[in-house]
């Protein structure tokens, strides 16, 4: 049986009859993100509702632009005013070593790009709540939503960090 779960979550299960123990059940064998290795469910992305950092499978954190607070179900992504407001009113904060259910790999644009030319595309896109920014090799990618970001791993080669845009 092929199952998608509430959270996005696709799993298998197969059914195991076993007679002479008069034992039936159905078993998950397979689940698209799991807590078991990669992808983990961290890459979920209402994991930690609309807005949360993970690591190894649980809601750790919510981001603010006051660091990284304890996370609970009422953490938010910070509103961003309409799109009249000055530059001088918005802010970004820096979220480190994180992705999301994305695969930014290879959705980056051309870089290189600096950190500042990409806030000042995200900064001009009434549309942008913030951008991926991808360290070796200085690419940029502008986000229209955030949901759970998942903490990158130790062994990653990849530094990417996110920068959330807020009103200052």
């Amino acid at each position: 049986m092929l199952r998608l779960g509430s959270n996005g979550n696709l799993h298998i299960y197969t059914y195991y009859e076993l007679s002479a123990h008069g034992f039936i059940a159905w078993e998950e064998t397979y689940a698209a993100f799991s807590r078991e290795g990669r992808p983990s469910e961290c890459l979920l992305p209402a994991k930690c509702g609309s807005f949360g950092l993970c690591k190894d499978n649980q809601c750790v954190a919510c981001p603010s632009p006051k660091g990284l607070m304890g996370w609970d179900e009422k953490c938010k992504l910070p509103k961003v005013p309409s799109c009249n407001v000055s530059a001088a009113k918005l802010g970004y904060f820096k979220v480190k070593d994180v992705e999301d259910y994305r695969p930014l790999v290879n959705s980056y644009r051309k870089g290189p790009i600096t950190v500042n030319d990409c806030m000042k595309k995200c900064t001009d896109d009434c549309k942008c709540v913030g951008f991926f920014y991808k360290n070796n090799g200085f690419k940029c990618f502008l986000a229209a939503q955030f949901n759970t970001l998942a903490k990158l791993d130790a062994v990653s080669k990849d530094s990417i960090d996110a920068y959330i845009k807020y009103a200052k």
